[in-house]
């Protein structure tokens, strides 16, 4: 099972610099963002995640910044990153097959 694990706006340059990292950007109170975590947490206790892929989440209250920098205008939002740059992006409540979709991509 993966940890799926809530990162602050000081952490996220690091979380995301090496290896594939998949980062939910949510708001606390945004009932979709709710729906979406659930989905991903179902994936990570199915391991259904390939092993190399970091899973972590940002709240978008928290890191305004982030999310400015990263164009999130609408949340929840997927993105996926290779060695610190953007390659994948779902906006909005996505499912499960969408999710797993964003790694079954050509390099």
């Amino acid at each position: 099972m993966q940890k799926i694990e809530k990162i602050s706006a000081a952490a996220f340059p690091v979380a995301v610099r090496d290896g594939v990292v998949l980062v939910d950007f949510f708001a606390q109170w945004h009932g979709p963002c709710h729906k979406q975590n659930d989905v991903l947490n179902a994936l990570a206790d199915e391991d259904r995640f390939p092993a190399q892929v970091k899973i972590t989440r940002i709240d978008i209250d928290e890191a305004p910044v982030i999310a400015a920098k990263f164009e999130v205008d609408i949340v929840p939002t997927l993105v996926v990153f290779r060695d610190g740059e953007e390659i994948e992006r779902l906006v909005g409540t996505s499912d499960a097959e969408d999710v797993m979709e964003l790694f079954n991509q050509p390099e």
